[in-house]
């Protein structure tokens, strides 16, 4: 069963935080996104989905976008018109060094994810989506832990949970853009600046980044 939360913190930045795209990556994005709560949130209108478990297609292909988690996808997309769209996954550690790799580009086609620390993965989401479905201006992050039927025993939990709720709550505390760009550059200089770079190999030199 799909999860559902809304909350109405007046006016402000519509944000939609949504997990569980494809596989069974739910089970792991629905321990994060049951937790939000209101008080979570800058001023604004927060939508929360998690999806229940489905056919792994991915997002970087266009046919993800013509099944029917990817279809309910782009039905929210232009329903809420989100200033903030945050998708949040989960991997397999084996493909760690796989998916933070230089080489990414030539076998995906697009940059590396980066790593903030703690296994946690952080990058832009699809150009399909980004492109075609989103505003200009969305605020855009793909987020990654390792699945949890996929860890490892060198993982500290405890470790990865933090760092990856520390990311949510800098778009989830975040007023505007601006805010966010000035927090995250203060939080995570290097990795903002891989961010930078990416988004420019990808969008161009004028589209804004993050």
């Amino acid at each position: 069963m799909t999860y559902y939360h809304y909350i109405n913190n007046g006016r402000g930045p519509k944000k939609l935080f949504i997990g569980g795209l494809h596989g069974n990556e739910g089970k792991t994005s629905f321990h994060f996104l049951k937790d939000l709560k209101k008080e979570d949130f800058s001023n604004g209108q927060i939508f929360i989905v998690n999806f229940d478990k489905s056919e792994y297609i991915s997002t970087l292909k266009k046919n993800y976008y013509e099944s029917a988690i990817g279809r309910k996808v782009i039905s929210l997309i232009k329903t809420i018109k989100p200033d903030f769209y945050i998708e949040l996954h989960c991997y397999n550690i084996k493909n760690f060094k796989k998916l933070t790799s230089k080489d990414r580009m030539n076998f995906d086609g697009v940059p590396p994810l980066i790593d903030i620390g703690d296994f946690i993965l952080v990058s832009s989401v699809s150009p399909y989506i980004r492109l075609k479905y989103l505003q200009r201006e969305t605020i855009c992050k793909t987020l990654e832990f390792p699945c949890f039927d996929k860890l490892e025993d060198n993982i500290d939990m405890k470790k990865s949970i933090n760092r990856y709720n520390d990311f949510i709550k800098l778009l989830s505390i975040a007023k505007s853009r601006k805010n966010f760009e000035k927090e995250v550059v203060a939080k995570y200089p290097n990795e903002s600046n891989l961010a930078i770079k990416y988004t420019k190999e990808i969008f161009g030199s004028d589209f804004p980044i993050f």
